[in-house]
This record gives structure tokens, C-alpha cells and sequence, in this order.
């Protein structure tokens, strides 16, 4: 046994690579069940070491560098020594038969990975990231990767802009908050992995930064099943119930998940504007309480086939219903007192289609139909004495339709092809009716009809080399039309990756990325939020176009560094102005000249023994904004800022782990905002029994509830303070059971720091 270990050794400390094309297969026992932790060396067959590695949780590898022969020799502790000799890239299914050893007591200590760079992107193996933190679901687990942090109501990572969520690889019509309940319902042990893109390869049919979210394939007979129930308290109570259920074969997939939400949260609002008008001041403070209340509904359900190992077809069905959803805000102050009431009804519908053959061609699509129904009632009573009031009527129904064709071709000495088209076309209703509108008001019906289409179609280029780089070059066009505008764009887009070894990766990635707004923001319409503030959309409104470029050292496949920096132009945002027409505080998208981001991000792992495990993530970047049509009052401002994340989890004993978070900003801006430093601190505690398949865990989310920042105008006679507390202070019970064929996939700590990936 010494002998083997020394050889092997000696293989994996020979850093000659040949990388040319992948060779991939999956490692079994007799029994069909995969096989985890394998070792896989690739030689030629005169015994020159090209590479290794080892097989994951469902028994497959992936080596990069294919002679025109080679030599496999797979390894285990529990299984004879396979020697295959082969000129294939797919050397298919290898079953190992088992073997007894009479061992004395051996105690391997090793550190996995933190993170894999392949291919111009980060992969972490999501399902083992969260593993012992508090979170409950697949969207939770994504919030736990490093750089990403959630951002007033959706998730940013640390060096972009725009974030795109994605499953499996393939564009949806859903919209990010779609994509979240998507999410939100599927298991974190459903997830084989997240892959971490700053610039998205063209065949994703979507620009920027990308995280994929790739699910487990089925390769056995199984069913399995969770049950979930959450309780949670903020400021109201609510709580929710899911469960999912999975059944598999080595053909066949199938799942099913339903959802039961009952939402009632509030959030308030602290305003205190000095509002010049007609070379006078008005002081004007007032108190906004909102308030929502509404069950949501969700139902997914989804079946695969698998024609062979590289080739299979999946269809998906994604349902929300959010019926009589209750929205009520209350304004008190010194300038008005005032009350709206609006009842919201809406559905979606989605289905998802999807192939995938055995020479690399994809296609798929889907269809999203959406619809939303509202009635609002306003009433304000003035200081003055004077009332304004309407009843108002509005609704939109969306149609989204996306198809797409994708081909790649594997060629000589390492290089690839691939090209594709993807056609979307999306028809958006809106309408808008007043009645019964009482005082001084500006009201205005509308109707409208948008047809938006794109069309876009790509060709790209990459090679391996045998000195452990690759790289990767394409350009996509576009055709872009909505009601009358029409533009045509180039998008190119290119990425390169080196590994000196496996402890020095570095990766560079360049970026085009277009941006539309929602069809409610393009649309000429006025919406009154109370007596004092409104809510106005911008007929004409633009596209945004950002150019990006990213770089990253990893060192020893778990400390990045990374420097970045973005150019938007025509950004657009929703920014408040105190009109000079009227006693109103508008809020309004506007096309800024341009919108510049420069700095640097620094993500350690950090580790004490088997009973801490941190991350700590840092980023500095200085901001640059310019708008010289923002009504009267162009900027041109610039900003540095600075924030912290601290994420650690504390092993108090087996099965029982405590979780810390914190993180704080420093003051950064928008627009004519001044946003204030603000910080969180979130804790939790999980407790895993029955041989985990009962999980309970407690988290109490922003607990000082300083988690959302203030803001403030004082720009060119804007005089404008906002306590923006959305009440985050939030206490989690969660509760979930698994049934059916459930067993933990058992995880060893195995050291690849010497293997040649």
C-alpha cells in the first residue's frame, strides 16, 4: 500500500499538462450506485503523467488533455485497481469491484477546495457550502457564495452591475422574482452545483454576470420527498408550508413542488422635506406606514428523460397565484393625512422545454404568461382643510416567448467552435383608469400596447493549451425593437484563464451588457402614492449599455483577489426631485449620461480547527455618476465606499452548528442621494437529528434592524431627509422533514492541492 501511495504521489507532483480536450466518464460499484472520491490518473501509454482527479458525489470526473491513447488507473480504498486503456473522449460507465482490506487505524486530515476556476468561471459545489449554515432552500444556499449579498430586494455580486440567476444553463422568460420562488422551493441537496460568471459565454443568451444553478441528474432508483414548515415574525406574524417530492431512475426524472405562503409584513417610512416653492419654504414632515397582506401560491412540477449520459430532454411547469393581495399605506404628519387601499390579483404561468443531444447541439424555449388586476382607492385630508381623492382601475398582461439553438464542435488540438440564435418576443398591456377623482389632482388614463422583440445570434472560439490556459473569444449580435425604438448591436466578449498550477489560477474576463427597463417605467403614466408623493413613468426611456472588465488571482483554489471596473451608459434610475410647480416630491427614471464603477474585491476563507469555518469578504470601489438632464439640476458626483462581510459558523457539537453574520457599508450615492453607512448582524442556530433527516433551525435576520440605510438630498436647494426602515428585523423557525429513499451523501475532506487542475 505505501508503494501504491508513492507512486501516486509521484503522478500527481508531475505538473506536465496536456490539455486539449476533456476526457469525462463516471465511476460505479456493482451495485450501480456511484461511487464518490475516487482517484482517476491519466497517463500516455509510455507512462508520462497528464493529469488527475477525483470522481464527486455522483461518480463522474472530468481530465483535461486527451493524447491519441492514454492510460486510466482508477483507485479506492474499498475497490481493486482499474487499468483502461482508450482513445475516447467519453470512456462511459467504470465499475469497480469492491475489495476487503485488513487496515490498521488511518486518519486522513485534508482540505477540500474552496472554489474550481475551469472554463472562465468559479464553481463551488453549492449542496456542501451551506451544509451546515441556516439555510433552507436552494436561493438561501446562493446568498452564502462568496461576493454575493443581497441588495434592497434582489442579490448583487461584489464587481457587477446586473446579476442574472439561472438553472441549468438555459434563458428563461421568468423575471428575477420569478426565478427567486423558482428557487426558494428546490432543496439545497437537489443542487450539484453554483458556477460563478462574470461574463457570461454567449450560449447562456444572456450578458454580464451569471450564476448557473445546476441540478443533479438522476442516475439511480430513488424516490425522495421533503416536507418544510417556517414560522416567521416580522413585525406581523406569518409563516409558510412547502413540499416537494422526487423520483428517479437511471432513465426517468420526475418532481413535484407545492407552496402555501402567508405574507404580512409592514414597513414605514420617516420623511422630512424642506420643500422651496415660489422663494418660500415649506416644512413638511409626515409618517408612511405600508402594509401587506396575501397568501401566494406556487406549484412546479418537472420531468426528464435521458436518452444516454450526454443526452436528455426535460420539460417544466412553473405556477404563482397571489390572490386579493391587500396593500394599505397610512400617512400622518403635519402637511396631510392620507390612506390607500389597493387589492392586487395576479398569476403566472410558465413552461420550460429543453434538448439536449449527444453531438452538442441544445434546444429549447418556454412561454411565461403574467397577469395583474388592481383596484386603488386614495383619500388625503390637507392641513388646509382641502381633500383630494380617486378610485383608480389598472391592470397588465404580459406574453413572453423565447427559443434558442445552440451547437458546439470539439476540434483539433484543443480548439472549440460553437454558434447559436435565440429569438424573444414579449407583448405587454397595460391600462390605467381614474374615476371619482376629487380636488386638485393630476390624473391621466392610459392604454398601451408593447411589442418587444430581440434577436440575437452568436459565433465563438476557444482553445486549451497544453501550458494550463484557455481561453475563449466571441461576438453576438443583436436586433432590438420596441414600439419605435430599432437598434442594431455587436456584443463582444472574451475570457482567459491560466493555472500556473493549482495554486495560482489567474482569470480575466471582458464584457458587453444591455439592460432594458420595465414596461411600467417606459410608460407616460402619473401614480399617486399619497397627497405629497408620486410616482411617474418616462416615456422614451433607454436601454443601458455596460462595458466591463474583471480580473482574479486565486490562490490554492480558495483566496481570490479581484479588481474590476464598469462603464454604463444611458444608466437609468428612479430618484426623487422636490418639483418647482407644485408641493410634490416626484420620483422619476431618467437616463443618466453615464454610470462608472472602479475597485477591488478580496474573499478569504478562514478556518480554526473543525469548529469555525469564516469567510470574510471585502470590497473598495469609487463611484462615478453624471446626468446633465435630470430636470433642472444636472450632477456630476463621485463617491469612495468600502463594506464587510463576516459569514461564520460555529460547531458546538455533532450535528449542532451556530451561525454569525455581519455586514456593513460604508456612505456611497445615487443619483442626488446620499445613502448613510448601515450595517446587519444576523445569527442562527441548526440542529440536524434522526440521522438527518430531520432538520431544525432558528435565524433571526437583522437583529438591531439597521439593515436598510438612510438617505438624504442636499443638492442645489433639494433638501430632503428619509428614514427608509423597511422593518427587516425578522425571527425564522424552520422545520424540515425528508422522507422516502433520503440518505446524506457522505463527503470526505480529500487534498487535490497537488493534482493538476
Amino acid at each position: 500500500m505505501t508503494k501504491k501511495i508513492m507512486i501516486l504521489i509521484l503522478f500527481l507532483g508531475n505538473i506536465g499538462i496536456f490539455q486539449a480536450q476533456t476526457i469525462t466518464g463516471r465511476v460505479i460499484n456493482d451495485e450501480r450506485q456511484p461511487i464518490e472520491g475516487a482517484t482517476i490518473v491519466m497517463q500516455t501509454i509510455d507512462s508520462i503523467y497528464i493529469d488527475a482527479t477525483i470522481s464527486d458525489t455522483e461518480g463522474t470526473f472530468v481530465l483535461n488533455g486527451q493524447p491519441n491513447e492514454y492510460r486510466l488507473i482508477v483507485q479506492h480504498l474499498l475497490f481493486q485497481t482499474k487499468y483502461i486503456v482508450s482513445n475516447k473522449q467519453d470512456i462511459g460507465v467504470i465499475q469497480l469491484i469492491p475489495q476487503d482490506y485488513a487496515l490498521a487505524e488511518i486518519i486522513v486530515k485534508a482540505e477540500r477546495p474552496y472554489v474550481k476556476a475551469e472554463n472562465g468561471r468559479l464553481t463551488y459545489n453549492l449542496s456542501l457550502l451551506p451544509e451546515n449554515r441556516t439555510t433552507n432552500n436552494a436561493y438561501e444556499a446562493i446568498t452564502k457564495l462568496p461576493g454575493v449579498q443581497p441588495n434592497r430586494g434582489s442579490l448583487a455580486l461584489a464587481g457587477t452591475e446586473k446579476l442574472t440567476i439561472m438553472l441549468n444553463g438555459k434563458p428563461t422568460t421568468m423575471d428575477a422574482k420569478q426565478i427567486e420562488n423558482l428557487l426558494r422551493n428546490i432543496p439545497t441537496d437537489r443542487v450539484e452545483k453554483a458556477e460563478v460568471m462574470y461574463s457570461a459565454p454567449p450560449e447562456y443568451h444572456v450578458k454580464g454576470a451569471v450564476i448557473n444553478i445546476v441540478l443533479k441528474r438522476p442516475n439511480d432508483y430513488s424516490f425522495q420527498g421533503e416536507i418544510n414548515a417556517d414560522y416567521k415574525n416580522q413585525y406581523f406574524n406569518s409563516g409558510e408550508m412547502n413540499a416537494n417530492f422526487h423520483y428517479s431512475t437511471p432513465k426517468i426524472s420526475l418532481e413535484m413542488v407545492y407552496s402555501a405562503n402567508n405574507v404580512h409584513n409592514m414597513e414605514y417610512m420617516n420623511l422630512y422635506s424642506r420643500h422651496a416653492l415660489a422663494e418660500q419654504v415649506y416644512p413638511i414632515e409626515q409618517n408612511e406606514q405600508l402594509r401587506s397582506k396575501y397568501w401566494e401560491h406556487s406549484l412546479q412540477t418537472s420531468f426528464a428523460y435521458n436518452f444516454s449520459d450526454k443526452s436528455h430532454i426535460s420539460i417544466s411547469y412553473m405556477g404563482d397565484y397571489i390572490p386579493d393581495q391587500h396593500n394599505n399605506s397610512r400617512t400622518t404628519g403635519n402637511f396631510q393625512t392620507g390612506n390607500v387601499d389597493k387589492y392586487v390579483d395576479s398569476r403566472m404561468h410558465n413552461i420550460t422545454l429543453q434538448y439536449q443531444s449527444a453531438f452538442g447541439l441544445n434546444i429549447g424555449g418556454d412561454y411565461t404568461y403574467y397577469r395583474s388586476d388592481n383596484n386603488q382607492h386614495l383619500h388625503t385630508l390637507f392641513q388646509s382643510g382641502e381633500q383630494n381623492g380617486f378610485d383608480m382601475v389598472s391592470g397588465q398582461k404580459i406574453n413572453r416567448y423565447s427559443i434558442y439553438a445552440d451547437q458546439k464542435h470539439p476540434l483539433a488540438k484543443g480548439w472549440n467552435v460553437g454558434y447559436g440564435a435565440s429569438f424573444r418576443l414579449a407583448k405587454d398591456y397595460d391600462y390605467q383608469t381614474y374615476n371619482q377623482v376629487t380636488g386638485d389632482l393630476t390624473t391621466q388614463d392610459i392604454q398601451s400596447d408593447l411589442t418587444e422583440q430581440t434577436t440575437n445570434f452568436y459565433l465563438s472560439i476557444g482553445k486549451d493549451t497544453q501550458t494550463g490556459a484557455s481561453f475563449s473569444l466571441s461576438a453576438t449580435g443583436e436586433y432590438y425593437t420596441i414600439g419605435n425604438y430599432r437598434k442594431w448591436a455587436v456584443y463582444p466578449q472574451a475570457s482567459f484563464t491560466y493555472s500556473l498550477n493549482p495554486k495560482h489560477t489567474f482569470q480575466l474576463s471582458l464584457s458587453t451588457d444591455k439592460t432594458y427597463p420595465g414596461y411600467w417605467a417606459m410608460q407616460s403614466s402619473v401614480n399617486h402614492l399619497n397627497g405629497y408623493t408620486e410616482l411617474h413613468g418616462t416615456s422614451g426611456l433607454k436601454p443601458m449599455t455596460t462595458y466591463s472588465l474583471n480580473g482574479n488571482y486565486i490562490l490554492r483554489q480558495k483566496y481570490i483577489f479581484g479588481l474590476f471596473f464598469l462603464h454604463s451608459t444611458d444608466y437609468f434610475a428612479q430618484t426623487a426631485y422636490q418639483s418647482t410647480e407644485r408641493l410634490a416630491l416626484i420620483y422619476k427614471y431618467t437616463n443618466w449620461n453615464y454610470m462608472q464603477l472602479a475597485g477591488a474585491n478580496i474573499i478569504l476563507p478562514l478556518k480554526a480547527g473543525n469548529w469555525l469555518d469564516s469567510h470574510l469578504t471585502l470590497t473598495g470601489m469609487r463611484m462615478r455618476q453624471r446626468c446633465d438632464k435630470f430636470f433642472d439640476i444636472p450632477f456630476n458626483r463621485k463617491q469612495w465606499t468600502f463594506s464587510a462581510m463576516l459569514d461564520n459558523t460555529f460547531k458546538i457539537k455533532q450535528n449542532l452548528f451556530f451561525e454569525l453574520m455581519g455586514h456593513i457599508q460604508t456612505p456611497t450615492i445615487q443619483g442626488t442621494f446620499d445613502i448613510e453607512t448601515f450595517y446587519n448582524l444576523t445569527a442562527g442556530i441548526k440542529w440536524n437529528i434522526a440521522k438527518d433527516k430531520i432538520s431544525l433551525s432558528l435565524r433571526c435576520n437583522d437583529i438591531f434592524n439597521t439593515g436598510n440605510p438612510n438617505l438624504k438630498v442636499r443638492f442645489k436647494g433639494q433638501y430632503l431627509d428619509m428614514d427608509n426602515a423597511y422593518y427587516s428585523r425578522a425571527f425564522n423557525i424552520h422545520l424540515t422533514y425528508r422522507f422516502g429513499g433520503y440518505k446524506k451523501r457522505e463527503t470526505k475532506s480529500v487534498d487535490t492541492s497537488r493534482f493538476g487542475h
